[in-house]
């Protein structure tokens, strides 16, 4: 069993520095915002990161009166069993849909019942379309 949903992502782009996430993870903690997924990466000199919470409004805002500059992006929150070939029938359905996923991030705690993941796709709501069926 799954479930997908639509959902937003916070990103923020900052210089690569050594404590840039502890930073940011830190403002969003002090705030009582739980994290749901994360996605952290640096690229020429920039650290790129990517943030579902709780609460992203509230989130958004802490973030904001940082000096942080914050774009919102669309994604598909995708809940499903913790088993194998779970998620391979997912983008198979993706696939045979012709839809080009551009950014994916998961991660599950061993032996748990349930992965939850973030997919990104230039059509997002095929996507939704495409699982919902």
């Amino acid at each position: 069993m799954y479930k997908a949903q639509a959902g937003t992502q916070l990103l923020i782009t900052v210089d690569n520095k050594v404590g840039s996430l502890a930073e940011l993870t830190h403002l969003i903690a002090s705030s009582k915002i739980n994290l749901v997924a994360v996605c952290a990466y640096a690229v020429d000199n920039k650290g790129l990161f990517m943030f579902v919470t709780e609460d992203n409004e509230q989130a958004k805002k802490v973030l904001k009166a940082q000096g942080f500059d914050v774009r919102e992006e669309e994604v598909i929150l995708l809940a499903l069993d913790n088993k194998p070939g779970a998620f391979t029938s997912i983008t198979e359905k993706i696939s045979n849909a012709g839809i080009d996923l551009t950014l994916v991030y998961a991660s599950v705690e061993k032996g748990a019942k349930s992965s939850r993941i973030v997919l990104v796709s230039e059509d997002n709501e095929s996507v939704l379309a495409t699982l919902n069926l």
